[in-house]
């Protein structure tokens, strides 16, 4: 984190489930995020309980961030492609820029739903492209 201090990060979210092999525990992560004088968001999410109101939060820590956010989860594809989804890219842009960024979305559920972001949004925002 000290590292990600200097290189301006502002903010770091956690998509971690409590109890996820991690070398710290949310709670300890957000007391050294905040030491650091980091913003420090837990937001758990499992591949097995996906909802496009997680990618609407992601979005919107995003975009109240005061600079440069740091997500991370255990192996890196739900953070990418969950940052990519809440940056507003469509299912194919976020498969393919996330296997170039070297974390690319291989599990079916989590496929699925990306594929779905779409449908869901044109439900909620009639209209949108």
């Amino acid at each position: 984190m000290e590292k990600l201090k200097t290189e301006g990060v502002t903010t770091v979210v956690n998509l971690r489930l409590v109890g996820e092999e991690s070398s710290l525990t949310p709670d300890e992560e957000r007391t050294l995020a905040q030491k650091l004088g980091l913003e420090y968001y837990h937001l758990p999410i499992s591949l097995d309980k996906l909802d496009a109101n997680q990618v609407k939060e992601l979005r919107d820590i995003f975009n109240n961030s005061p600079g440069p956010v740091f997500v991370h989860c255990g192996m890196g594809q739900r953070a990418c492609s969950l940052s990519l989804a809440a940056s507003a890219l469509d299912a194919e842009s976020i498969f393919e820029q996330s296997a170039k960024l070297g974390f690319p979305v291989q599990d079916e559920r989590l496929k699925a739903f990306l594929r779905s972001l779409k449908d869901i949004q044109e439900r909620v925002e009639p209209g949108r492209d």
